[in-house]
Parts: structure tokens; sequence; C-alpha cells
């Protein structure tokens, strides 16, 4: 039984690039990630990034989607075991707070959505215990400063957070009255000036995310840290380069460095 088990992740360690991401894409292609109510919930997927963030030798797959809810996470991760890809935890959500934009739908509009306090409204990040026991519950969980949107999806848990992210005064402790930004590129690699580090980046309408994830825990959880910049004016898109640095795709067709500030 160990043997084969070896076998088997030997087997998707030495998976093509092409044949891990075509992999992940159908697994993101079936994930009920908007299921509320008698929807499907299936969603668009836009872009397959690979990086092995933990080290394991084994890369782990971030992917871009369409949502059609404001709630919804907009890169998924996927890790690989013996059985192929699985989608961990948490998501992510690269890019800055924005005011509604009339472009999604809202799961308090369907009943599936409720705001909640956390802590007594004051600014700081939810025990651990709590985001466990939502979970467990099968409520997916976004956190914000200072409160949490949890909403049911048939199938689809999923855990993003926000906590650091900047809210407006008037947004109050509600998540009604702003979206997310739509990822327009995505890339993985290093950043110049500094080779050694890996990072997961996203180009979204006003900003640029970078991911330094170093570790996914057991109970599906990331350890990161993320930076946002402004957008570069001019940017058209992320490419990583032959030697594996992520640049920025600019308009006139040039590409120019990304660094840490």
């Amino acid at each position: 039984m160990l043997v084969h088990a070896l076998f088997l992740l030997q087997a998707v360690a030495s998976m093509s690039d092409s044949t891990t991401i075509a992999a992940v894409r159908a697994a993101a292609e079936r994930e009920p990630v908007e299921a509320i109510g008698d929807r499907p919930g299936f969603v668009k997927v836009r872009e397959v990034r690979l990086l092995d963030v933990n080290g394991d030798g084994q890369p782990e797959a971030f992917v871009s989607i369409e949502p059609k809810f404001r709630q919804t996470p907009t890169v998924l991760v996927y890790s690989f075991d013996s059985k192929g890809p699985h989608r961990v935890l948490e998501a992510l959500v690269p890019g800055a707070l924005v005011p509604l934009s009339g472009r999604f739908e809202d799961t308090h509009a369907y009943r599936f959505g409720v705001d909640m306090s956390l802590l007594g409204g004051r600014p700081g990040k939810a025990p651990s215990e709590m985001v466990e026991t939502a979970i467990s519950s099968q409520l997916s969980l976004v956190e914000y400063d200072g409160f949490f949107h949890t909403d049911m999806r048939k199938g689809f848990v999923s855990y993003v957070d926000l906590s650091e992210r900047r809210l407006k005064s008037t947004w109050g402790g509600s998540c009604q009255k702003f979206e997310f930004e739509v990822v327009e590129s995505l890339a993985t690699g290093a950043l110049n000036g500094d080779p050694v580090a890996k990072y997961v980046v996203a180009l979204t309408a006003g900003s640029v995310t970078l991911y330094r994830i170093t570790r996914i825990y057991d109970n599906g959880l990331l350890e990161k840290r993320i930076v946002i910049l402004p957008r570069p004016a001019g940017a058209a898109g992320l490419v990583t380069d032959s030697t594996g640095i992520v640049r920025v795709r600019m308009e006139d067709g040039t590409q120019a460095p990304l660094a840490l500030p």
C-alpha cells in the first residue's frame, strides 16, 4: 500500500506543467463555487499558474476565476496528493475593495449571505476556533477588518482573509457597498532583485498584488505575506520570463520589472 502511494506521488511530481494545468482546470470547472439556492454554481476559469510554495517539490496551482457574486473569491488554490488536485480551504482576493459597479450579484439579496460583527465590532482578526467552527458548519467566510461575511453554498466551502484590507468608514460593518476587483492577469515566479523568493502576482484594475506564500497548514489555511502596489501606468498584463522573473507587460509590447518597494 505504501509503495503504491509513493508511486502515485512520484507520478504527480513527474507530470508536465501542461498536464498539471489541464488537470487543475478540469477540477476547478467542476467546483460548485457559486451553488447558491438552485444554481449549479459553476464559474469560468481564466488562468492557472503553478508554484511550489512550500518547497516539497510539487507545485500548488493558483486559479483565477470569473465569479458572478461579489462575495466569491477570485483566486482558488489547489494542492496535489496521490489522488490528484484538490482545493485547499483558503482562497485569495487580490486588489483593493472598490465601490459597487453593478456587474455582480449579492448573496444577501437571495437571503444566503449574512454579515456579522467581529469581536464586538472592533478591528482585529477572528480567533482560529471561530473560523474552524464556521467551516465545520459548511459556512464560507470572508473575513474583513471588524466583521465577516458568511454564506452557505452547496458543496463549496472557502475562507478568505481580508482583515488587512482597508475599508471606508461609510461602508460600515457590511460588505453590501463594495466589491472585489476583477483579476485581469496572474503570474508566478521571482521578482526583480530577489531571485530566491517566489510570488503569486495578480494584476487588477487599480493594483498589483504580491503574495509570498510559505506554508499550507493542515487545516487548509495559508501562511502568507501580502503587498499591494498601484497598477503601473500602461500595464496590459503579467508575464514570467525565461529566467522565472515576473514582469509587467506594457501596452507598447515592452516589459517592465516588478520589485518589492
